[in-house]
């Protein structure tokens, strides 16, 4: 999977028109001839109960949500330092969005897109520019936060933010920001789903991304992705490039769940266990002989890792590239059963380096549970 974190450099527009046939059949469906004339012979004639159709699209609600949300949502860009000059990176570059989210002037946005930056500028919805502060930032998670003089800021409404482990698929989904430097862009679309796994930077996987087909673009990165009711769920964050209507977001939980940590400044550290695992299937299970059918099988510890100091074992990999015997296979983590990796990312999700957790063992048949001391994931891995 190839993902677009920015940086396209030009605009396509496509024009759409709604086909003759498509406004025939909507005449045909509706009990109408195109001559307005009725078959008195149809079984339609025969009950007088008009069926409402569906409203899929109210513009006043819509619109009133996007005028009571976008004064919380900014452009930012950044200055960063480059052989002790300083130059300002184009709406091409490192231009995003973000968003407001209290009244102490904190501001929401991607890591990518502050990252590296010497200087912060934050623009208004009505043009006043802001220097931003960077407090903290998340790497991993993709999350950095701001912070804004809120005398300059004045009275702007903060978003509100909304619950992101409730989404479901088909529910509606508006992402607000400045793709390619167009501030104050709306775009709609669906929750196409959610549980997406998406790697970070450092290769760090995150198993609870959302995907919606709601149109995010470069510079819609940091943004919010909102509900019908206005409320936050997530940050665009990318796009698969190789196709149209795909786009990935953080969830707002995530966000949620480490703000206390960006608040205290700098950069949060995200709990390391140090394995690279694959979840046991029946062709795994037949091929190795396994002796369970369920959970996530070793197959690379870290050097130096707490899984390493743990004792666990891996099993490498034989010639072909593929797990080979002999590996642990990690079948709960604190009594909470595992059979995928991405249950066992989201479970590290809420712990931090330093925390003990206990993981249940099986090996070669055998049962046991170890201690493990979650680290810090390290830097460039």
């Amino acid at each position: 999977m190839t993902l677009a974190f920015g940086k396209h450099k030009r605009i396509q527009i496509k024009w759409l028109a709604v086909p003759l046939t498509v406004l025939m059949l909507a005449g045909i469906l509706s009990g109408c001839s195109l001559t307005g004339e009725v078959d008195s012979d149809s079984p339609a004639t025969e009950t007088t109960e008009q069926v409402t159709p569906t409203v899929l699209y109210d513009e006043a609600s819509v619109i009133s949500l996007y005028e009571s949300s976008i004064p919380a949502v900014v452009m930012i860009i950044v200055e960063i330092e480059t052989n002790g000059s300083s130059i300002f990176t184009s709406p091409q570059g490192g231009q995003g969005s973000g968003f407001i989210i209290d009244d102490q002037g904190h501001i929401i946005t991607n890591n990518h897109v502050v990252e590296d930056a010497s200087k912060v500028t934050v623009i208004l919805h009505d043009d006043r520019r802001l220097e931003a502060e960077i407090v903290g930032t998340d790497r991993e998670s993709d999350v950095a936060l701001l912070k804004v003089n809120t005398k300059e800021l004045g009275t702007v409404k903060p978003l509100l933010l909304g619950d992101s482990d409730s989404l479901r698929p088909g529910q509606m989904a508006v992402a607000l920001g400045s793709p390619f430097g167009l501030d104050g862009s709306i775009t709609i679309g669906i929750i196409s789903g959610v549980g997406r796994s998406l790697s970070s930077a450092g290769q760090r996987p995150n198993p609870e991304i959302i995907q919606t087909d709601a149109a995010i673009n470069p510079g819609n990165s940091g943004g919010p992705l909102l509900n019908s009711a206005g409320e936050v769920i997530g940050i665009n964050t990318a796009i698969e490039v190789s196709s149209t209507g795909i786009g990935f977001v953080v969830p707002i939980n995530t966000v949620k769940s480490i703000l206390p940590a960006l608040l205290k400044g700098g950069e949060v550290k995200n709990p390391w266990l140090g394995i690279s695992a694959v979840a046991i299937s029946s062709d795994l299970m037949e091929l190795l002989e396994l002796p369970v059918s369920s959970g996530v099988y070793i197959v690379i510890i870290v050097t130096g890792s707490p899984a390493e100091k743990a004792d666990l074992i891996e099993s490498g990999s034989d010639n072909s590239g593929q797990p080979a015997r002999g590996g642990d296979i990690i079948t709960a983590i604190d009594g909470i059963e595992v059979s995928e990796v991405e249950e066992l990312v989201a479970f590290l999700n809420d712990k931090e380096p330093g925390d003990k957790i206990s993981l249940s063992i099986n090996r070669n048949g055998d049962n046991f549970t170890v201690e493990v001391v979650l680290g810090e994931w390290p830097d460039g891995l």
